[in-house]
C-alpha cells in the first residue's frame, strides 16, 4: 500500500494508545504509589522536636566565632 491509501485507511476517531500507552501509564502509576509509601515511613522516623540551639549560626555568629579560634590559636585563619 502506499503512504497515502494508509493514511486514507486510519480513521483519527479509532486511534488508541493501544498496550504499550496503557503499560507505561501503569508502571508510572505504580512507581508513584511506591514513591509515596516510602515517603510516608521516612516521614514516620523523623522527629519533630524543636531544640535550644539553632541548627544555622547566623553569619555574625560564624565570624565571631572564627576571631575566638583564631585569638586562642597562632594567628592562622581558619578554614
Amino acid at each position: 500500500m502506499t503512504p497515502l491509501a494508509l493514511q486514507l485507511a486510519v480513521e483519527e476517531s479509532k486511534v488508541t494508545p493501544g498496550l504499550l500507552g496503557f503499560v507505561v501509564v501503569a508502571a508510572i502509576a505504580v512507581a508513584t504509589w511506591l514513591l509515596l509509601k516510602s515517603m510516608n515511613k521516612q516521614l514516620k522516623r523523623v522527629d519533630f522536636e524543636e531544640s535550644d540551639k539553632p541548627a544555622v549560626k547566623s553569619d555574625a555568629e560564624a565570624d565571631a566565632e572564627a576571631d575566638a579560634k583564631r585569638k586562642e590559636g597562632n594567628g592562622a585563619p581558619v578554614a
